[in-house]
């Protein structure tokens, strides 16, 4: 279809458009399924496939904005823990093992026990990080003159997946030395956690629909969860395990508490900008006092 064609089929639909050049000039920037197909679940009737009476384009499109700056402040964060995890990792692995290529690609410095499959793809990406044909500039360096590439050189160029596949393979007693830098989080606790922020990492990082994200891997029960008196159905609670809520309780763990004030503030600027609906915000996983993880004490 083309743009005017789109804006007629979306006013089939019920959706109120006030000024088609407008809408088309948002159309052309984002693209049909970007913005109708990615944010028109919360303003449809399920009951007639139309758009609930009243709704305009302008409420997709504050939708699409609103979004839009939940991605900006995530990932802000996000990289944060990602730079962290990163420093702990190198740090400790290379007190007790050593910091060198040999090291960090011998199978006996990993616990990785039925595993041995992941730990092999694991070290085939470390692998062409080092020899591949695109080869980041700080291990060329390294190679050129040393002819080695220390891993904390070699982590600035891992993938937030790559190293957090590198922490659930390491050893017990290494991992603990790394929950100690987060609080003395626990080990299944962190690995539970950085799976999830790879996930919304990457949804952030492509531009993806982040508001309703479901991960699909849920962070384990905590005490965040306890003193939100988060409900529960049966024994699950019902908010913050795979949702976006999830990405707020893990951040509350991993981000030193300045940094994850700073977070605290900008993610409620944005809804106090944007006035989600209830239930908008029931979508996202946060709870009606979601607002209260900044006084709780959680270490």
């Amino acid at each position: 279809m083309d743009y005017r064609t789109q804006i007629q089929h979306l006013k089939n639909k019920r959706l109120i458009i006030e000024d088609d050049n407008l809408a088309i000039t948002i159309l052309n920037k984002i693209g049909y399924y970007g913005l109708i197909n990615g944010y028109k679940c919360v303003f449809k009737d399920n009951n007639t496939n139309k758009y609930i009476i009243g709704t305009t384009f302008h409420d997709i499109y504050h939708m699409y904005l609103f979004d839009s700056d939940l991605r900006e402040v995530f990932l802000k964060y996000i990289l944060i823990v990602e730079c962290n995890i990163k420093s702990s990792i190198s740090y400790h692995f290379s007190e007790l093992y050593g910091n060198s290529m040999s090291d960090y690609q011998n199978y006996s410095n990993f616990d990785y026990g039925k595993h041995q499959h992941q730990i092999q793809f694991l070290f085939q990406k470390i692998a062409k990080k080092i020899n591949g044909k695109n080869i980041s500039p700080q291990v060329q360096h390294h190679l050129t003159l040393y002819q080695d590439v220390p891993l904390w050189v070699l982590t600035t160029d891992l993938t937030i997946g790559e190293t957090t596949s590198m922490y659930r393979y390491l050893k017990g007693h290494c991992k603990t030395l790394i929950c100690n830098d987060f609080h003395q989080i626990g080990r299944a606790e962190l690995s539970k956690m950085l799976v999830h922020l790879t996930k919304t990492r990457n949804i952030c990082a492509h531009g993806n629909r982040l508001f309703n994200i479901k991960t699909g891997d849920s962070i384990m029960d905590c005490l965040a969860h306890k003193k939100l008196s988060i409900p529960k159905t049966g024994s699950l609670y019902i908010y913050g395990k795979s949702d976006l809520f999830a990405s707020v309780i893990s951040l509350k763990y991993l981000l030193d508490a300045s940094y994850f004030r700073s977070f605290y503030y900008e993610l409620k600027n944005i809804i106090n900008k944007y006035k989600p609906t209830d239930a908008t915000m029931d979508i996202m996983g946060f709870p009606a006092n979601w607002i209260s993880i900044l006084q709780i004490n959680v270490f």
